[in-house]
């Protein structure tokens, strides 16, 4: 790129950065605030592991972090075509995007995904849940389970859980997972989770994100009914929030941060009061991205928690605005335009990433 060209963009890019700070009017850290930055997205004028981005991937909702904090997994489902993918992305690696991807497992729909505290990587497929290792190479195990768009792990005493949602039926289940030799040998029903390792969530909808809490606490988003569900570590009691539209769901100490779909907020709640202390917006102008998204169907959807630090939240299905996009590799795209640099000056590029860190108060 011609050496005014990067000087402009420079500018720009420290400009963007340091406007990108949201206060959040909560309780128990008043003065936080958040600085919100796209940490990936679909550059769409590149190639990726030999893959055009003109087309796909798209849609990306499942989203996780690596145990050691450095890599993230995104999983897109491209929308009715029955194919997807999974990624392994690097973090903090820049605009350069295509390079940030280290890994593509393309098939699986990714449409929540988990690691464990051994860095494998399990993937909600809809009618099955696949566990691979932490390259996404070697396919470990697998388990049949209807239309599953939830999973999470948890190492609870002696054993290695695994819990899902079910869409259809309205439950979560329980599953205990067998390690050999650094892999995933079998995976059963538990006996120790209500009955038979599952439990049946009354009104529920459609249920899609689930986590464990420290105390060992299983929650469920009920996307379309609009509850999150809390339930005890039996599997006996069963509480609810109502909030519109939840996705998915994660923790820092002792809060508790659910994405809200189509709202495209996340709310904040008091973990162990299940109580909302208020929601966090995403500066979208400051961002250049649209909040409506392709076709109007932009959404906050996964979440990965850097505990202490932030988080990462996937936008479904979101654009960089006015179908140009000031993100990505300089390449024959980028272009001047109104005085003004863009990366791509004649396309949007597709589902950010979204990093919000929180910047400590007065600092």
């Amino acid at each position: 790129m011609h050496p005014f060209f990067t000087a402009i963009d420079r500018f720009l890019r420290r400009g963007i950065i340091a406007a990108i700070c949201l206060s959040a009017i909560l309780p128990s850290h008043a003065g936080d605030t958040y600085k919100w930055t796209v940490q990936y997205l679909v550059d769409n004028s590149q190639i990726v592991q030999g893959q055009s981005q003109k087309a796909s991937p798209r849609r990306n909702r499942g989203l996780a972090i690596s145990p050691d904090g450095k890599y993230l997994y995104a999983g897109y489902h491209h929308g009715g075509n029955g194919e997807g993918e999974v990624r392994k992305i690097a973090i903090g690696t820049g605009d350069d995007f295509a390079k940030a991807t280290v890994r593509v497992l393309r098939g699986p729909l990714g449409k929540s995904i988990a690691t464990d505290d051994k860095g494998r990587v399990i993937i909600a497929n809809e009618g099955e849940v696949l566990v691979y290792d932490a390259d996404l190479s070697n396919l470990q195990f697998s388990i049949q389970t209807p239309l599953c768009e939830g999973v999470a792990t948890a190492r609870e005493g002696n054993e290695l859980a695994l819990y899902t949602t079910d869409r259809q039926l309205g439950l979560v289940r329980r599953w205990v997972m067998t390690e050999k030799d650094n892999a995933i040998s079998n995976i059963v029903p538990s006996k120790s989770f209500g009955e038979n390792g599952e439990v049946v969530l009354k009104g529920a909808v459609s249920l899609r994100g689930v986590k464990v809490d420290k105390q060992g606490r299983v929650w469920v988003a009920d996307t379309d009914g609009g509850r999150v569900f809390r339930v005890s570590k039996d599997g006996k009691n069963v509480e609810s929030i109502d909030l519109i539209s939840p996705m998915d769901i994660g923790f820092d100490g002792d809060r508790t941060f659910v994405t809200l779909g189509r709202e495209r907020q996340v709310a904040v709640l008091e973990t162990d009061g299940i109580k909302l202390l208020g929601n966090l917006a995403v500066p979208w102008n400051e961002l250049e991205i649209t909040p409506t998204g392709n076709d109007r169907l932009g959404s906050l959807s996964g979440i990965a928690m850097v505990p202490g630090k932030g988080f990462f939240v996937t936008n479904e299905s979101g654009q960089t605005a006015e179908q140009k996009s000031t993100y990505g590799r300089p390449d024959a795209h980028t272009d001047v335009v109104n005085g003004k640099l863009y990366r791509d000056a004649f396309t949007d590029d597709n589902d950010p990433i979204l990093q919000a860190l929180v910047v400590p108060d007065g600092k």
